[in-house]
């Protein structure tokens, strides 16, 4: 509980409290709540808010025991929410928070109790607490050093093989605000000066202008290569594509081909999407394209449909990323209707995030062009072919034929 206090913002917190208040009316009958509830809700906020003891859970509890007190209830001060959250001074809660977090006994003990999404939430509440801070003193920074040591403690091989592997962690944007000498300070290690230079490569990538078919400009030209085409990248691009998401989980997803050359190239790109269907053809207002699907009709506008079916995605791999918040990530193994189009369009190597800071890789099932008949298949990349503007035969095909069989 108090690490989750600790990763939320004042307003997030706010509103969760509220939000939390607010649902225990759903079951009960309107006359029982009283009608400063909104005053008292805030008020419990506002405690939790600045970190008071007893105030990080339970707060359905407190509000029964605030507002069973009569005379409390009915002189309680008329606080809203807004009001309240200006009055309140961020930088002091979030350092109270955090210290609740970083002194607490538990942490002492042997056993670690913390996750990695429990680590990469206090990353986030250390950057919170930077932002607050105009002068960056030591006292912040001390906190960024000590939050990258719990995800150490969490995650031994930042401090040791790979210590690339808090990019599997850590989202990049949260990663960029914090001072640099907090990961080496909090005990990040670098076996090698190539691994040293390919963090400080990832550190410094501006996503929205990541161009993967051109070399890095680091270390020797033997692993530049290897530098720019790694799982660290392909799963930021993922990542950053996840971003553009509106709907729901945030998905992003990347497919990669192993040229001739030994170079990597990105062949398609996705995110999950509303695409806005044609009603003249359809029954369906709207469908959700998945990042893998947008990903594959990428693929064919940019490759054509014969090079990607027969050269392509026999050989490719495509990485899948889901975002929590703005801070970790999710596991996102293909779904029941991405993992048969994969398989239907012949990509059978698939990674993707966990909470855990790893890539997880599946090796799917046997390939089926025919599953491009499967209305779970068909549908889905039909209207993501619809929207780049583009036919595929082999889908049309199947569908024909599908369509042919029904009326027999």
């Amino acid at each position: 509980d108090l690490v989750d206090l600790a990763t939320l913002s004042n307003h997030e917190l706010f509103t969760k409290v509220i939000a939390e208040i607010s649902r225990c009316f759903k079951s009960r009958d309107k006359k029982e709540r009283p009608k400063n509830w909104m005053s008292i809700a805030v008020q419990i906020a506002v405690a939790a808010a600045e970190g008071q003891p007893g105030c990080a859970s339970d707060w359905v509890e407190q509000f029964n025991v605030f507002s069973s007190d009569n005379d409390t209830g009915n002189n309680t001060n008329d606080i809203n929410f807004s009001e309240a959250l200006s009055r309140l001074n961020a930088k002091e809660c979030y350092m109270k928070r955090l210290n609740n977090v970083l002194g607490h006994p538990s942490l002492s003990l042997p056993n670690n109790i913390l996750s990695v999404r429990h680590a990469a939430g206090l990353i986030r509440g250390s950057v919170l607490l930077s932002k607050e801070d105009n002068h960056n003193n030591d006292t912040v920074k001390g906190i960024q050093i000590s939050v990258i040591k719990l995800l150490v403690r969490t995650m031994p091989q930042l401090g040791s093989t790979s210590p690339c592997d808090i990019f599997l962690a850590v989202q990049l944007p949260l990663l960029q605000s914090l001072d640099r000498s907090a990961f080496t300070n909090g005990g990040l290690s670098f076996p090698s000066k190539f691994s040293e230079q390919e963090f400080d490569y990832l550190l410094g990538l501006d996503c929205s202008d990541l161009d993967f078919d051109s070399v890095a400009q680091v270390g020797e030209k033997r692993n530049r290569s290897y530098i720019q085409h790694s799982k660290y990248t392909h799963v930021l691009e993922a990542a950053h594509l996840a971003r553009k998401g509106a709907v729901r989980a945030q998905h992003g997803a990347v497919i990669v081909f192993p040229s001739p050359d030994d170079e990597i190239q990105v062949i398609g790109k996705g995110w999950n999407h509303d695409y806005l269907m044609d009603r003249a053809k359809t029954n369906k207002n709207k469908v959700v394209l998945h990042s893998e699907c947008h990903a594959i009709a990428d693929a064919i506008k940019r490759h054509g449909e014969d090079e990607c079916f027969n050269e392509l995605f026999p050989k490719a791999t495509i990485f899948i990323v889901e975002l929590e918040s703005d801070f970790a990530y999710e596991t996102c193994h293909p779904c029941p209707k991405c993992d048969p189009l994969l398989r239907a369009v012949g990509i059978m190597q698939v990674f993707h995030t966990t909470p855990n800071g790893n890539l997880t890789k599946m090796e799917l099932s046997t390939p089926s062009c025919e599953l491009l008949a499967n209305e779970n298949c068909s549908l889905p990349l039909k209207a993501a072919c619809d929207e780049q503007g583009i036919t595929c035969k082999r889908l049309d095909t199947a569908m024909k034929e599908a369509a042919d069989e029904g009326k027999e």
